[in-house]
Formats: structure tokens, C-alpha cells, sequence
């Protein structure tokens, strides 16, 4: 199986790329979440859980 990537070359088109990249990360996040089987309260603490740490490594 062959792979090819084409990264951009401009700064505006690096920077697209990584805002749709986070995007698709946090969709996908959300979705790992949804699926849960836990109570609604429980994935809010693990959602503000995650953004607490997120924060303390910037």
C-alpha cells in the first residue's frame, strides 16, 4: 500500500490544516464520549476533566 501527503507550503494553509485537524479531533473526542456508558453528569466531569489538564500543560 502506498501513502502519498501533500503538506501546504503557505503559513495561512498550515494553519487551515491544523484547525480542521482539531476540529475532526474534537468531533471524534465527542463521539468517544457520547458512547459511554455512563450517566450525562459523569461525561461532563470527564469533558471538564480533560480541558482542566489540557490547560495545565499550556
Amino acid at each position: 500500500m502506498e501513502v502519498f501527503l501533500i503538506f501546504p507550503k503557505s503559513k495561512q494553509a498550515q494553519q487551515e490544516l491544523g484547525q480542521e485537524l482539531a476540529k475532526f479531533q474534537s468531533e471524534q473526542a465527542l463521539k468517544s464520549i457520547q458512547k459511554l456508558p455512563c450517566s450525562t453528569e459523569q461525561k461532563l466531569e470527564l469533558v471538564d476533566a480533560a480541558v482542566k489538564h489540557l490547560k495545565a500543560e499550556q
